[in-house]
């Protein structure tokens, strides 16, 4: 009898385990059964590792290539200098400018003939903020004792270039 309980047992564990026939689990049409042939595996992520790069320092004049003085004569008392001076020439050009870093700005006049004896170049402001936006800033140049006789009259003539500097701006 125990012989028997445990074969009924056994069957009644068996048959639980399985599907029954006309189930709706299984598939009639075997053409329509999707196989996942061939395998595709999945990555898995096991390790994370930290990228730095030396950004190093950059400064940016936008449209530096546009940029222009054409100096225009004024009277010059307007420059702060005396009458004996004549004749006086002034010219400003507002540049957009940006860094990462905190720069402090700085001019070189390469002069071009001899019309140019005295100038002054100057900024409104010479200091940039590091934040990286483009900052207006003023550049303005004054002329004095100008040898203007050395060329033709109503000419518009390049007499020089300035050159922009930056340097960290450390007090």
């Amino acid at each position: 009898m125990i012989k028997k309980s445990l074969i009924a047992i056994a069957l009644v564990a068996f048959l639980a385990g399985t599907v029954q026939a006309g189930s709706p689990y299984i598939k009639k049409d075997w053409a329509k059964v999707p196989i996942a042939w061939p395998y595709e595996y999945k990555a898995l992520g096991i390790c994370t590792i930290d990228v730095y790069m030396n950004l190093g320092m950059y400064v940016q004049v936008k449209d530096c290539h546009d940029r222009k003085i054409e100096l225009q004569q004024v009277d010059c008392g307007d420059i702060g200098q005396d009458d004996d001076k004549f004749p006086c020439y002034k010219d400003c050009d507002t540049f957009e400018i940006r860094a990462n870093f905190e720069v402090k700005l700085g001019a070189n006049l390469t002069k071009i003939g001899s019309v140019l004896k005295d100038t002054k170049i100057y900024f409104d402001d010479d200091t940039v903020d590091g934040d990286g936006v483009y900052h207006k800033h003023d550049i303005c140049m004054e002329a004095w004792k100008a040898e203007i006789w050395t060329t033709p009259a109503n000419m518009v003539e390049k007499v020089g270039t300035i050159e922009i500097t930056v340097k960290p701006n450390v007090i």
